[in-house]
């Protein structure tokens, strides 16, 4: 069986997190951008001498796609990766995948990984 694992990371922890990543053996993942709410009163900023809170920060959206024995591993090594962060503000969770083909191969399950 497989896991999506998805993490929600700040924009600054992105390249320690994949180097990480990467001597655990992850191949590959998807990185994209993403907002999530802010804090209420965290980021607040001066513009034209205005003072306003933003309601949403940037963030950054990884998934990566591994066997399911990897899965409580992977899952320590992002928090360890990103550990210098707030720990609340870090998102992780693991989705079951039943089904995964790859189209170009026609490769089905751990064999289209």
């Amino acid at each position: 069986m497989m896991m999506l694992i998805t993490a929600v990371v700040p924009p600054s922890r992105v390249d320690r997190l994949t180097e990480t990543l990467a001597l655990f053996g992850v191949r590959g993942l998807t990185v994209s951008h993403t907002f999530a709410p802010a804090r209420p009163g965290a980021v607040v900023e001066i513009y034209r001498g205005n003072r306003w809170s933003k309601s949403f920060v940037p963030w950054v959206r990884l998934e990566i796609l591994a066997p399911d024995v990897d899965t409580p591993d992977l899952v320590r090594v992002i928090s360890r990766a990103v550990e210098p962060v707030a720990v609340s503000d870090v998102l992780v969770w693991a989705t079951r995948v039943d089904y995964l083909v790859r189209i170009r191969t026609g490769e089905l399950g751990l064999d289209a990984l």
